[in-house]
This record gives structure tokens, sequence and C-alpha cells, in this order.
């Protein structure tokens, strides 16, 4: 084997053990074409682009400091409107169905409205903007804003709307929430 031809095995075992280490956990990139973004005690928050089962934001979620799963929220930047759906993987994964009169509460730290609600679309079938009914024994886990409320959207618009967030909400007692992320649209 030629000095050149052991170069070349060394660097790309080398490349392999890397890509392998960087593979594991929650704190690491994926294949998915996705930019990651460190935060709190190690937790990560993921733009995914190809690899989201909605093309949104892939937030890790927690219940008492534990890690119970993923939101996945979704900005449209030509209507402001937001779509966020609960799941126990990131991608295509269980839901995380809660009782259909459940509200998410999205903040916004640094903008005049602080906080907004999602609530399920209907009692009927809760579709998703793809037409995907979204409620199975009465629960669901798929939620939007602003809905048929009539809250004002307009602050959300746009293609540069970019603003740090949180996502949280409570269920038979118990909190959950995100670490802060940045909430940028999925533009069209």
């Amino acid at each position: 084997m030629s000095a050149l031809t052991k170069s070349v095995s060394l660097l790309s075992l080398l490349f392999l053990m890397t890509g392998c280490m960087l593979n594991q956990g929650d704190n690491t990139y994926s294949h998915e074409h996705s930019h990651k973004h460190a935060y709190d005690y190690g937790h990560t928050h993921e733009h995914t682009h190809s690899g989201s089962s909605h093309h949104g934001i892939v937030v890790p979620l927690f219940s008492d400091q534990q890690h119970v799963g993923y939101a996945e929220i979704k900005l449209h930047d030509d209507k402001g409107d937001l779509e966020l759906w609960l799941t126990k993987n990131k991608t295509k994964g269980t839901p995380i169905d809660l009782p259909l009169d459940s509200k998410i509460t999205v903040s916004f730290q640094k903008l005049d409205t602080q906080k907004v609600a999602l609530r399920i679309r209907n009692l009927e079938k809760n579709e998703d903007e793809d037409g995907k009914g979204n409620i199975r024994d009465n629960k669901t886990n798929y939620f939007i804003f602003p809905g048929d409320t009539g809250a004002d959207a307009t602050f959300l618009i746009g293609k540069g709307f970019s603003t740090e967030t949180v996502i949280s909400f409570e269920v038979d007692g118990v909190r959950y929430t995100t670490n802060t992320f940045t909430l940028q649209p999925h533009t069209h």
C-alpha cells in the first residue's frame, strides 16, 4: 500500500469515526440537511428543512427536565399563521396526543405581542393544511394559530421574521416546555 493510499484510508476512517460520533444523541448534526444550535443545558433545537415531517423547526420537548418528545412548529411567512405538531420522535414520529381542549402557548420574549395560544382547528377532524385529520380517541397532537379566533397574526408575517421563542403547555398538572429557540418562517 502506498503512502498516499494509507493517508487516504486513514483520513476516510477518521471522517467515518467523526461522523459516527457526531450522529449520536440529541446534541449532534444529523444527515437531514439541518442546522442545530445548542442552548441551555446542552439541549438543541433543529432547523430541519428536509427531514422533518412538515418542514418546520423541530425542538426537543421537556417535562421536569426530562426529554419527552419533540415539538415541530411551522411559521408561514405569507399569512403569519403557526402550525404545531407534538411527537415522540423527530420525524414522522408517534404523536403525543393531548385533550382536544388543550392550549399551547408560544411565547415571544422580545416582541410587543409576547405570546399567542394555539388551539385545534375544529372538533370534527382537526385537519392540517394538507387536509390530514389529526384526531385520535378524542385527542390530538396538532394545533394552530390564529385559526378562526380572529386574532391578529400580521406581526408574524415576512420572510425576514426571526425571534426568540418558547413553546409550553400544561396537561393534568404537568408542565411541558421547550428551551428558547429562534423561530423563523417556512418560506413559500
